[in-house]
C-alpha cells in the first residue's frame, strides 16, 4: 500500500468517525486532503477497483470489510505515535498530528504493537479520539436497502416500518441477521428485486428504505 492510499483511507476513517450512519462525500474528502474534486473522483475509482471502498448510487463512499479493516490499522499506528510524542517525549498535544503523520510511514506494525505495549495499550489518542484494536472488532457502515446497487450485499440489521408495511416485510423473510443481493434496481430506483435464503422479492422503494442493512 503506497502512501497516497494510506492518507485517503485515514480521511475517510476520519470522516466515518465523525457520522456512522452516513456515507462519505468526495467533496469531504477533498478538503481534508485539501485537494481537487476531480483528483478525489480519480483515485474513489481506483480504491473501489482495489476493494477498499464502494459508491451508491448517491455517490456516497463507503468503505468495505477490507478497507475499514486497513483503516483501522493505519488510524492505530497514527495515534499510538501521537501518545508517544506526548506522553513519552514532551510534546505539545496541539503540534503532535503531522509529526505521528510522518512517522507513522516509517514504523512497521510490529514496532507499532511493541510501542503500544510500552505504553500500556492506550486507549485514547491525546485528543480524546478512540485508538481501534483489533479486539475491539470493525464499526459497521449501515446504509438502508434501496441504497445498494445491484450486485451489492448486505447483513439486514434492522427493520423498520409499523403495521402492515412492516408485517409485510417480515413475512417475505426479511428478518435481522439475514443476507440480500440486490439483482435488479429499476430504472427510477422502483421496485427493486432481491435475493433472500435463495429466493428472488421484489420491494417497493418505500418497503427497502425501513430496511437497515451492513455492507458485507
Amino acid at each position: 500500500m503506497n502512501i497516497t492510499i494510506e492518507n485517503y483511507l485515514q480521511t475517510m476513517y476520519y470522516l466515518f468517525e465523525k457520522d456512522t450512519n452516513k456515507g462519505i462525500k468526495s467533496i469531504d474528502i477533498a478538503k481534508e486532503l485539501k485537494i481537487s474534486r476531480p483528483s478525489v473522483s480519480s483515485m474513489v475509482k481506483k480504491l473501489a477497483k482495489e476493494g477498499y471502498l464502494i459508491a451508491d448510487k448517491y455517490s456516497k463512499i463507503f468503505l468495505t470489510e477490507f478497507g475499514k479493516k486497513e483503516a483501522r490499522k493505519l488510524m492505530h499506528k497514527h495515534r499510538v505515535i501521537e501518545v508517544f510524542l506526548v506522553d513519552v517525549l514532551g510534546h505539545n498535544v496541539d503540534n503532535v498530528h503531522e509529526e505521528a503523520h510522518e512517522l507513522e510511514h516509517a514504523f512497521s506494525d510490529e514496532s507499532i504493537e511493541k510501542l503500544d505495549g510500552l505504553l500500556n495499550n492506550p486507549r485514547l489518542s491525546p485528543m480524546g479520539k478512540s485508538i481501534p484494536h483489533d479486539k475491539d472488532g470493525v464499526e459497521v457502515m449501515n446504509m438502508t436497502l434501496d441504497k445498494l446497487q445491484k450486485g451489492q450485499t448486505g447483513r439486514i440489521i434492522k427493520v423498520s416500518g409499523k403495521g402492515s408495511l412492516h408485517k409485510r416485510i417480515l413475512d417475505m423473510g426479511v428478518v435481522k441477521g439475514t443476507l440480500v443481493k440486490v439483482e435488479k434496481v429499476a430504472p427510477l430506483g422502483d421496485p427493486i428485486e432481491i435475493k433472500v435464503k435463495g429466493y428472488s422479492l421484489s420491494l417497493r422503494k418505500d418497503e427497502a428504505r425501513n430496511i437497515e442493512v451492513a455492507l458485507e
